[in-house]
């Protein structure tokens, strides 16, 4: 049973990032104009909802490396998911482009962060917040370009605008709710079960890898195809969307996890 209510707790989470807050954040970058790298970078923190609500809420539930080891799956799941959606669109050699360095390696660091830091035994230092927040700020004055506007899209402000915050507001809410159900169903499924932690972790992170997953393979769909005249503006936009995801799941959603579990226990 509590292994059910986690995985219902998690898919209810995905169901309200994926028809919430990503089509919420679609409203308002259309309403303000945004070009598609920005409309990518957005989506990526967006999905990395899940991946914060879980973290706080093992960690406050007593089960810290659960959550870790969601967002250090996660961030590889969604490495997997991405170039199996290059490679389903038969987009692959395409990234052999020079301008795609910069997304790749930060895609990459993402990956790599959180699971050094476990492996030394410091992903509960205090010092990791402040030395991670620096990361994720190198990370978005490096990746400050404008990107392609869509064609047709020159940014009508107001049209959508707030029905599309309050979309995502209304999201988030109840986002948070179900994060309440997942943090004890998971202290369950990890002390009551006896599921290890790890396993425990790859399990979320496969789930909670599925609003990327949706939007990896949404770029590539007719209605964008016809509004994109650089088909590379589509892997620029994946790739945003991949480097902004595992950016923000190891040096922004790691670090507040951290910073929270870490007052919630006392340590700080």
């Amino acid at each position: 049973m509590p292994f059910i209510i986690m995985l219902s707790s998690s898919i209810a989470i995905i169901a309200l990032v994926k028809y919430g807050l990503v089509p919420g954040i679609d409203r308002v970058s259309s309403a303000l104009g945004w070009s598609l790298k920005a409309r990518g970078k957005a989506t990526g923190y967006a999905t990395s909802v899940p991946e914060l609500v879980t973290l706080v809420a093992a960690g406050l539930s007593g089960v810290w490396d659960v959550g870790l080891w969601n967002i250090a799956s996660s961030n590889m799941i969604n490495l997997i998911l991405a170039t199996a959606a290059l490679l389903y669109f038969r987009r692959g050699k395409d990234l052999m482009d020079r301008r795609f360095v910069q997304e790749l390696s930060f895609a990459g660091l993402g990956i790599l962060a959180p699971i050094f830091l476990m492996k030394a035994g410091l992903d509960t230092h205090w010092l990791v917040i402040p030395i991670l927040l620096s990361l994720f700020i190198v990370y978005l004055m490096l990746d400050r370009g404008d990107g392609e506007l869509p064609e047709g899209q020159a940014g009508h402000e107001g049209e959508g605008l707030w029905a599309g915050l309050a979309a995502m507001g209304l999201s988030l809410v109840a986002i948070i709710l179900a994060g309440d159900f997942l943090g004890q169903s998971t202290k369950n499924v990890v002390q009551v079960m006896g599921v290890p932690a790890m396993v425990a972790g790859w399990v979320l992170g496969l789930v909670t890898s599925l609003p990327e997953a949706v939007t990896f393979f949404t770029v590539f769909s007719d209605r964008r195809e016809a509004g994109c005249s650089d088909h590379k503006a589509q892997i620029q936009e994946l790739l945003d969307n991949l480097a902004a995801s595992n950016m923000s799941n190891s040096a922004l959603i790691y670090p507040v996890g951290l910073l929270i579990y870490l007052l919630g226990i006392g340590l700080i």
